[in-house]
Order: structure tokens, then sequence, then C-alpha cells
């Protein structure tokens, strides 16, 4: 394991003593290895107690690090009794959502989670014709006190319901609660009145986890950052570490005011984490000159191209400026497989990608962007993801279905079927053919006969059946009208290796060479600062660079736009 030295904030965050902490961590501050020696701390101060202590953050990637990293400082692989470390999700369902929330939801067996393709929502549609929508499209706020009913519109900001709309998406969602479902947001809802209604319940995890650090704070929402009021009030002691300038899950209304706010309470330290250790000292001046903030650089020096520059690109050239970037990269000697290409949204992304925005519908859509995210991305993990949205149209299967697949009993259908969903991923020769073949030609039509012998399989291994309607559900609407899935077949072209991704996807990493691929609009937010999410997506893209970042404008961009990038530290990346 490598050697840590703690610098004095990271001492002083790490020997505290047993108070409510807000640390305010820049990027790159080394807060992974902060909150886990805190972690062992805190349990060892806890040893002689009953309690345990609880480490919460909002993504399993970062949930699988510190169980690793905490692992390598007990120096034994072996479960701590002592300690859990779990999304914020997760330690919601195990316990609170499954062993209590029956009650409140008036349900009569145990809650269960919907990813929103179930067939079975169909009977809680909200509204009449156009104005109809999916309950579990239905998002939840908490403003002052009461709850506020969104509406999700695709890759928009949700909508504020109309108060006639309000009333009756209360009546659908309190039925659909009825059946034992839910989805994230609303099981965030459900979690919070039961400790409002169950006080008891509060005080008896209280007892349970004395000792509560949330990692990724500014990513707590109006509802989890009432969950832990009550469990304050409960008699926890909770710990919150993050950075207001990279909350980006405003469709979860996290804005990192509940981590703001919370660093300003009178009980509350506040420690900062000022050093950082991931970027050079261009790319951290570009940072303070967008948050703010007087971050420090540790790295002061690197064998290769470094630093922060804008890069002009053609609109409709996305594919020579990749060759351009992939060429460039490795002439300053940084590999492929070091550097990526980051984008705003998905809309971008998919057009890099495929040539187009448009991938199917129903069960092709899930499908289609399954073969991308395993040939294109090598993620099998996404790939299973879209799978089990994929089979959900095509399968009759119970409603807890998705749920089911997360923990399958040894020998149940969910077991079975889990095995069927992997051949699916993992064989293109009998499963979802290669992203490389024709869209709406040679890969639908394999993807056809794929799916008629596994839906055999499926029905001969278990007790499930096919939807009678499937082969509606498998058709060419919306695929490329000409092309593979892929815009250039893999291996084909000199940019392949490089990573594409969003913004989001890249959350909490650091990479050697990032260029942003930013339009007009992401342009401006990004030079407005961090006070609107806009702007911190930019930030966050900016701050996952250690050596090299660059960002892609249009062509068309001003002289006067060119020259605030320049102010903020961007130098023009030329022909070098």
């Amino acid at each position: 394991m490598e050697s840590f030295e703690p610098t004095a904030e990271q001492s002083a965050i790490i020997d505290a003593d047993l108070v409510s902490m807000a640390v305010v961590a820049c990027p790159g501050s080394g807060k992974t290895a902060t909150a886990v020696r805190r972690l062992v701390e805190l349990r060892d101060r806890l040893s002689a107690e009953r309690g345990r202590v609880a480490l919460l953050s909002f993504s399993n990637i970062a949930v699988d690090t510190f169980r690793e990293e905490y692992q390598k400082l007990r120096g034994t692989r072996v479960a701590d009794a002592k300690v859990i470390i779990q999304t914020v999700d997760s330690f919601l369902t195990t316990y609170i959502l499954r062993p209590h929330c029956a009650r409140v939801m008036k349900a009569n067996r145990a809650p269960f989670l919907c990813i929103g393709d179930e067939p079975f929502l169909n009977a809680y549609k909200v509204g009449i014709g156009k104005e109809t929508m999916s309950v579990a499209d239905i998002l939840l706020n908490r403003v002052n006190g009461k709850t506020i009913l969104y509406r999700k519109l695709g890759r928009g900001d949700p909508v504020k319901l109309s108060s006639a709309m309000r009333g009756l998406a209360v009546s659908k969602l309190k039925a659909f609660a009825a059946t034992g479902g839910y989805t994230h947001t609303h099981g965030r809802a459900w979690a919070r009145l039961l400790l409002e209604k169950e006080p008891a319940i509060a005080r008896a995890l209280a007892l349970r986890f004395p000792q509560i650090l949330v990692d990724e704070a500014q990513d707590v929402g109006t509802f989890e950052g009432e969950i832990l009021d009550l469990l304050i009030a409960a008699g926890s002691t909770v710990s919150l570490i993050g950075d207001f300038h990279q909350s980006i899950y405003g469709f979860n209304f996290a804005s990192g005011d509940y981590l703001r706010s919370f660093a300003e309470r009178p009980e509350v330290r506040e420690l900062p984490l000022t050093q950082n250790r991931r970027s050079l000292p261009a790319i951290v001046s570009v940072a303070n000159a967008l948050a703010l903030t007087k971050s420090k650089p540790h790295r002061t020096k690197t064998h290769r191209e470094s630093g922060a520059f804008y890069w002009r690109y053609e609109e409709d050239k996305l594919n020579e400026l990749m060759s351009a970037w992939a060429t460039s990269l490795q002439a300053y000697k940084f590999q492929l497989s070091e550097a990526a290409v980051l984008c705003r949204g998905t809309g971008l992304l998919e057009r890099l990608i495929t040539g187009n925005s448009e991938l199917g519908v129903s069960a092709v859509k899930h499908l289609a962007a399954a073969a991308l995210e395993r040939d294109k991305n090598g993620d099998i993990s996404r790939a299973f993801s879209y799978c089990v949205r994929a089979v959900l149209h095509l399968v009759e299967v119970p409603q807890s279905f998705a749920r089911d697949l997360g923990s399958p009993s040894r020998g149940s259908d969910a077991s079975r079927m889990r095995r069927l969903i992997w051949d699916l991923i993992r064989q293109p020769g009998s499963g979802i053919p290669s992203a490389t073949l024709d869209a709406r030609g040679t890969w639908l039509t394999n993807l056809k006969a794929n799916l008629t012998k596994w839906l055999d399989r499926v029905e001969t291994g278990t007790a499930l059946r096919r939807v009678a309607t499937w082969t509606s559900r498998v058709t060419a609407r919306e695929l490329p009208e000409a092309g593979p899935l892929l815009a250039v077949d893999l291996g084909q072209n000199d940019w392949n290796g490089i990573r594409v991704g969003t913004v989001h996807s890249a959350k909490g990493e650091g990479i050697p060479a990032v260029m942003y691929l930013a339009l007009k609009k992401n342009l401006d937010a990004l030079v407005a600062g961090t006070a609107e999410e806009e702007g911190r997506i930019g930030y966050v893209a900016a701050t996952r660079a250690c050596d090299l970042f660059v960002i892609a404008i249009p062509q068309a961009t001003s002289t006067n736009m060119v020259k605030k990038l320049k102010a903020l530290g961007f130098s023009e990346w030329g022909l070098k």
C-alpha cells in the first residue's frame, strides 16, 4: 500500500473529536484517503460501544473504493461488524424502506424498487391525452417543509405540476405505493415520512449508528437532508465531506445548499481541504478562477505537454476533431487510454458515438444502448442494466423483477434469468449483435432471430413467458437510417481507445488528459462560474484533468468569449 503522509488539514480531520464536521474539500484533495482514515479512527474510538460507524456515498464506484481502502488499512478482507460502507440509497433501503416503509406506503408486502419500464406501471398513469405521464416520472422535492411534485421531461429540467395535476398525481402515487413499488425519488420521500411518523425508528437507528459520515455531500438532496436532520435530532453525530462547486445533480434537487447550510450551523465544525494533489498548477489556476477559490497545487511539473487550452472545432466534423486530438495526444506521449472526451449531456455524446441521436424505441432502445456500452465503452455492468430494461418489454415478469435480479435466491427464476441476460451480452453471435453491424439491416435482423431463440430458452428454463406482442417491440423505428450503431467501426478509426462519456460519468475521477466538448451554451455557462449547475458541470470537467485540459469550442466562438477564456487562464491550442 502506498505511504500516506497527511497534510495538517487532513490530520485535523482524521484526529478531530467526536463532533459533527463539515469538510469542504477542493477537487483532488485526497478526500477519499482522508475519509477512510477518519472512518478507521471513529471505529477504533467506538470499539467498546455497541454502535456502528456508517460511511455513505452516492455511487457504487465510490463505495467499492472506500471498502477496498478500508480493508487495506485494517489488513484484512473480513467484513467489519462495526462498520458499514454503502450508498445512501442502499442505506435507506436496508434500514428504513424494506423493513418499515410498507406501513406508511399502505402496502401488504415489502417495498421494492422499480426502474420505470415495468409493464404494470401502465395502470398508474397520470393525466389525460398528451398530458399523460408515468407515475415513475413524478419527481418530489421538499421546499420549506412541504412536498412539491414535478414531472420529469426527458433530458430537460423537471416541471412543477399544476394544482389539478398534483391532485391526480398524489392519488396515483399512493395507489402505486400500495403495491409496494417505489422509484429512487419516491423511496427517499417514504423514508423521510417513516422517520417523521415513527420517531422510535429514528432513535433506534441513532443508537445503531452514532457516527455517520457522508461523502460527496454536495449531492445531498432535500429529502436526504431532512432524513439526516431527523437522525441528528434522534442522536446521531453526522459529518459531511464535499465541495459545493461540484454539485451537478439538480434532477435530484441537490444544489450543494445542504452542505453549505450545514457548515454554518453553530454546533458544526467546518474544516477545509485546500491542497489539490491531482492537477498541475495551470489547471488548478483555471479551477480557482471559475469557482473563486484558493486551492493550492501539490504537483509542480510533468514530463509531457500540460496546461489548460481551448481548441476550435467545426460541429459537423466531430470525427476530424477526435482524430486530431488523438494525434496530439500521441505526439505528447499520452496513451489514448489515458485520455477522455467529456460531453455535457447524452445528446452530443450520442452524436459523437453513433453519428446521430436516434437509438430506437421500446426494447430496441435499451438493447442498442447495451450494445454500445459493451462494444464502445467496455462497460458490461451498464450493458446489463440496459438489458434488464429491455427484458421488461419482452418477458412477462413479476412486478419486483428488477429488484429480484439484484439478489436472486438460488434456483429461482430470477437467478436463471440473470444468467440468461448475461448470455445476451457476452455472446454477440447468439445475443445482442455487434454494434458495428448495419443497424437497420444485419444488426436488427440478427437481433430478432437471436431473441426468438433466447426467448425459447427463457420459456424452457423458467416459468416465465414471452410477451405475446414482443415482435412489435423490436422494430427499426428511430434506428439510424444508414450505417451501424457506432458511427465508425471499432478499430477502424485512429481515436479508438479514447474514453468518451458524460461529465457525470467521470465525477470523482482523475484523468491525465481531458477534452471537454462544449457547445456555445456550455461555454457560456462555464465562464459564468459555478453559481449555476451548468457552470458547475464545466468546472467538474476541468477538475477531472491531471496534466492536460482542453476545452473544445465551436469554430464560430466570438472574440469576446475567447478573451474571457484567456482571462480565466486558457491558452490557444495551436499547431505545436
